[in-house]
């Protein structure tokens, strides 16, 4: 194999004896042809000062003709020591670098977790230029989790110089705290109940019935009453205890919104003629390749190109900005717009807000005056009808949870 390219060489005097001798020897050729004593053969360039050898000793005549562009370049390269020691360095730097935490990306949209996350791995000796095999990953993890609040797992793989932080949040520590007090399901929409499958609390309202918003359906105090009767009294004991009700009440209720659209529509307006700056980034440092800074309101979008060498991420790079700029304006619309413009609001509404619940009929009435566009839509829906909510229950309260009335007494009794 020619990796390093090839030299074509003219060869005079008795050929035969070096075609032989080159059959049983490691020098690599090709394109060996003879005419007469005379004879033309390529060499690999990291073989010629062995093949000039063997003809020197064979009495041959070895001219060379033609080197390739590759053997000539190579031949360049390792003739001049600085050069060859240069991409020596440049490869042992490239190296060097690629192990050097450059970046760290976080895979998280909250800015609180995001900054817990780099505080922590500061404290643990991480950040910009840490050498990456020194970095215990299993010790990193376990330290995110035990001390960054918020996210219940953590994990860090690596890409390049970039650590790529990937977390799983928890829910905020005020839903945590509230699945210690006790519940109850409250109509959150005026319809009729048609089925309540309950783990948990007592029905205060069966399926079948109508019920409005804020009413009770199933409740978190759940009662129960025991009858005994003693000297001809009956004596009816009334126990009180508190839990979370859980549980599913599924039914029919109809919701009605209103969606309006102004003629004379505040609208974002971007401008043709878009700016594109350049930052050299070392690290995390970046240096701006400009002079003038952008002004006024402005979109950006961002890229990153990621210098290379052997391919080896190194902590080089431009940062590309698009930079847009945009202003707010007044568009006026026809009616017909306007109305297109409602309908589009009322479409992505159902789209996007209705998705988990059965549509089992729509009613929409549109109407334009006054400057604006009004599309009414009426929703006839089945899905849950309830949500939960929490209460407290006071220390005394507790105490007071089991209670003895007699019949006459007893103002629970019907």
């Amino acid at each position: 194999m020619m990796i390093f390219g090839y030299r074509l060489y003219e060869l005079s005097g008795n050929t035969d004896r070096l075609i032989r001798r080159l059959a049983g020897s490691y020098i690599s050729y090709s394109r060996l042809k003879r005419k007469g004593e005379r004879a033309t053969v390529r060499v690999a360039a990291e073989d010629c000062g062995r093949f000039e050898h063997l003809c020197k000793r064979l009495n041959i005549t070895a001219v060379p003709r033609k080197t390739s562009r590759t053997a000539a370049l190579f031949h360049t390269m390792f003739s001049r020591k600085g050069f060859a020691v240069g991409v020596l360095v440049c490869m042992v730097l490239g190296v060097y670098l690629s192990n050097r935490a450059a970046r760290f990306e976080i895979l998280c949209d909250d800015s609180e977790i995001s900054s817990g996350i780099m505080n922590v791995l500061k404290e643990e000796g991480i950040g910009t230029g840490t050498f990456i095999p020194s970095i215990d990953l299993v010790k990193t993890e376990r330290a995110l989790k035990q001390r960054v609040e918020g996210i219940s797992w953590a994990g860090i793989t690596r890409k390049g110089n970039t650590l790529i932080i990937d977390v799983v949040e928890t829910q905020g520590s005020t839903e945590r705290r509230s699945e210690n007090y006790p519940s109850n399901l409250v109509a959150c929409e005026d319809g009729v109940i048609e089925s309540i499958e309950i783990q948990n609390g007592q029905v205060r309202i069966p399926a079948g019935s109508g019920v409005t918003r804020g009413d009770i359906i199933v409740s978190g105090e759940i009662i129960t009453k025991t009858s005994k009767w003693i000297d001809a009294k009956e004596h009816i004991d009334t126990k009180i205890t508190y839990a979370r009700s859980r549980g599913k009440v599924l039914g029919t209720f109809t919701r009605r919104l209103t969606f309006t659209q102004e003629q004379s529509a505040q609208t974002l307006m971007l401008s043709p003629n878009t700016q594109t700056k350049r930052y050299f980034t070392f690290f995390d440092v970046q240096l701006p390749l400009f002079v003038t800074a952008p002004e006024g309101t402005y979109k950006t979008e961002e890229s990153d190109s990621v210098i290379k060498l052997f391919g080896l991420d190194l902590p080089l790079g431009i940062k590309t900005v698009t930079v847009t700029p945009y202003k707010y304006g007044t568009k006026e619309l026809s009616s017909k717009q306007a109305l297109k413009l409602a309908h589009e609001k009322e479409e992505n509404y159902r789209k996007n807000l209705l998705g988990k619940y059965e549509l089992k009929n729509v009613k929409l009435s549109e109407s334009n005056a006054n400057g604006k566009a009004v599309v009414t839509a009426e929703y006839t829906l089945y899905g849950e009808l309830c949500r939960e909510v929490s209460f407290f229950v006071p220390k005394s309260e507790m105490r007071k949870t089991y209670r003895s009335y007699t019949s006459a007494d007893d103002p629970r009794a019907s």
